[in-house]
């Protein structure tokens, strides 16, 4: 008897921590809606991140006036991607769309990548190594190499709250 309770204690000592560091991943949810500033506090973007699950999950970034790296461009689709979750409140994401002159003929693919930190209060979010690629609209944008590449500063975002007036 001595032997089992002996057992099941050293097996609760390794099992518990275990199940509770997998419960907590001490992080915030990067699921939400966000608006973003660029560094001089203009409003640059706003983004939905949605997913199944607290580690990965799909982006929609909107940046309308990104049609002005663009030339020839009338227009730039949503970006739509990616993200996931590479520590507790840090986050790598893919974005792509493109740009299409005004009879609706694609002239640029673009895939936008960065690492997002979310603050401890899980209401700001910190973008850093933001780079757009830029690709010819036949371009295979996982495999091939980009005409171009745009590093764009940090900058940072807050979470959209429910706020009546």
């Amino acid at each position: 008897m001595k032997s089992l309770i002996r057992l099941i204690l050293t097996t609760l000592i390794f099992v518990v921590p275990v199940f509770a560091g997998a419960a907590n991943n001490g992080g915030c949810k990067v699921i939400g809606s966000w608006v973003g500033y660029d560094a001089n506090g203009l409003v640059w973007w706003t983004s939905t991140l949605d997913g199944q699950s607290a580690s990965q999950g799909t982006i929609n970034l909107e940046t309308p006036g990104a049609v002005a790296f663009f030339p020839g461009a009338t227009a730039v689709t949503e970006l739509k991607g990616v993200w996931k979750r590479t520590g507790g409140n840090t986050y790598d994401w893919t974005a792509l769309g493109f740009a299409y002159d005004a009879v609706g003929t694609t002239l640029t693919l673009g895939k936008l990548s960065g690492k997002d930190t979310i603050s401890k209060d899980c209401n700001t979010i910190h973008i850093t190594n933001v780079v757009m690629e830029v690709f010819e609209p036949t371009a295979d944008v996982n495999a091939d190499t980009p005409i171009a590449t745009v590093p764009f500063p940090d900058h940072e975002g807050h979470r959209i709250q429910v706020n009546l007036p």
